[in-house]
């Protein structure tokens, strides 16, 4: 059992129906996206407490999630804002290089952080979800809405190896800080290629051991799961 199961089947509000907690979610993502930019850093605020509260996780390992993530939030960010021109009145920084200046984008900066609070209050949002409903009534939940099974299906893999994915980051980033592989820049580049061939190497060996066990339960291309749920 991944530990994000652990607290999704042993939550607060666990027999909740995975409608009413659907239609809280909707709502958080519509809020998170919506142009009042004072609405999401409370939303975040309290849905991240709220979360904490429901499920009893500490603020520590509520923060370690956020450890794969941040980085490709990170990355989209400084494609955004990262900029050449060649007035540097247009750029935060300027570095003169090549007859061009190089730098933070004066235009872009705010919208990048708007983005920011954006990414960031939607995945918080999805995490009050995913760690409140039990994997089981998020499958319920999709048939009840009468989505087309190949959907269903390929939402379950993907909500699978992106959580065998993140706990696979946890323990092997754990595992080298114990050896003390982030102590200076040079161990941190070099840990960094490790993790990222590691956790490639894990993700295939784990989609390997989900084909035995499917091949052991005579899986035929439909995975079975109970209807609609009462509410």
């Amino acid at each position: 059992m991944l530990v994000i199961d652990k607290y999704a089947y042993t939550n607060r509000i666990v027999g909740w129906s995975p409608q009413r907690k659907a239609m809280f979610w909707l709502l958080g993502m519509v809020i998170a996206f919506q142009p009042l930019l004072w609405l999401k850093p409370i939303l975040l605020v309290l849905v991240a407490w709220n979360t904490m509260y429901l499920t009893q996780v500490s603020f520590h390992q509520y923060l370690k999630w956020f450890y794969a993530i941040i980085p490709f939030l990170l990355l989209s960010i400084v494609g955004i804002v990262f900029t050449v021109s060649h007035d540097a009145r247009t750029i935060y920084g300027p570095v003169h290089l090549f007859n061009l200046y190089w730098g933070v984008s004066r235009s872009m900066l705010p919208q990048a952080l708007r983005i920011t609070l954006q990414a960031l209050t939607a995945i918080v949002c999805t995490y009050w979800f995913a760690l409140t409903t039990p994997f089981q009534q998020i499958i319920a939940f999709l048939k009840w809405l009468h989505l087309p099974n190949i959907l269903i299906e390929e939402t379950m893999l993907m909500y699978r190896f992106i959580f065998i994915f993140v706990e696979a980051f946890e323990q092997i980033h754990q595992a080298q800080k114990l050896r003390f592989g982030y102590d200076n820049i040079r161990l941190m580049i070099h840990s960094s290629g490790i993790l990222a061939k590691m956790l490639f190497e894990q993700v295939m060996v784990n989609y390997q051991n989900m084909t035995y066990a499917l091949d052991a339960k005579l899986y035929d291309g439909e995975f079975y799961v109970k209807g609609r749920e009462k509410k």
